[in-house]
């Protein structure tokens, strides 16, 4: 066997064991109240929204919507989780360790992908559970909730590669928080907000995005409302598409930009970094 062929799996053992050391916090003990919290707060907050959006041509419920859309939309959060994650592990020096381990980095992109899709997947099967239970949708059938689990799968895994776009650009607080508040906006429109009634630039920025079409799909499988959509109707075939053209050219751009990254962590760098967030937030 070549080095070549030799390298693959242990590279994937070793991401594997990086994904379930990051998972587990996350998914026993107190991480488990997080996410139980969040799941909790989408399902009540729809739960208590009966009525329609006003100024639309809707008969379903703002609740009703809000669901079907977030158990697609919802993986916006791999973005923000993939982005504070390599934040902590930047000002941590994690990074600067992966650097000098063989196939650090592509460990640690393999590594990081698994953790947090995983983690968005979980959520994204319990708000399907809750919605089907406590929300104002007819119960699908088992090929539709099978549908469903697997188009949020194909969400996360399409969010992924925006994620770590945005995290080289996370090098201190402030950028920190406009890679916060850019996946936040990211997160809203087309999920909590109706994209149909938004600006027409707004909307085209959706139109190529993975956030857009994530909740969708979610909302065409579960409610079959299309009063929230540009153009006022599904297009799932579209939706497909551009989610795996998200995951095939995404993915094929992630290691390059990784590494690229990767040669800017330095000792001195650093040092730089913890000097400036010291300054920043005043210690």
């Amino acid at each position: 066997m070549t080095p070549t062929r030799s390298v693959p799996l242990p590279v994937l053992r070793a991401a594997a064991r990086q994904a379930y050391g990051d998972l587990r916090p996350s998914i026993v003990g107190a991480g488990t109240t997080s996410i139980l919290f969040t799941v909790a707060a989408i399902l009540v907050v729809s739960r208590i929204s009966n009525g329609p959006l006003r100024g639309l041509d809707s008969t379903s419920a703002f609740g009703t919507m809000f669901a079907a859309g977030s158990v697609g939309g919802f993986a916006s959060l791999v973005m923000i989780q993939i982005g504070a994650e390599t934040y902590t592990d930047r000002i941590g020096g994690a990074l600067l360790r992966v650097r000098i381990l063989p196939h650090g980095p592509l460990t640690w992109a393999i590594g990081k992908t698994l953790s947090t899709v995983v983690l968005v997947f979980i959520m994204q099967a319990m708000i399907l559970l809750g919605t089907v239970l406590f929300i104002d949708v007819a119960m699908p059938a088992t090929g539709t909730a099978l549908l469903c689990l697997l188009i949020a799968a194909l969400a996360s895994l399409s969010c992924a590669p925006l994620g770590f776009f945005l995290s080289v650009f996370i090098r201190g607080v402030y950028s920190y928080m406009v890679n916060m508040v850019i996946c936040l906006a990211l997160f809203v429109a087309g999920c909590c907000y109706p994209t149909s009634a938004l600006p027409g630039w707004v909307q085209g920025i959706q139109m190529v995005l993975p956030t857009y079409w994530s909740g969708h799909l979610t909302r065409w499988a579960l409610v079959g409302d299309p009063s929230w959509e540009i153009g006022g109707s599904f297009h799932p075939v579209l939706a497909v598409g551009v989610l795996l053209a998200w995951i095939v050219v995404g993915f094929g751009l992630v290691p390059p930009v990784i590494r690229r990254s990767f040669r800017k962590e330095t000792i001195g760098g650093l040092s730089r970094t913890q000097s400036t967030i010291r300054s920043q937030t005043g210690l």
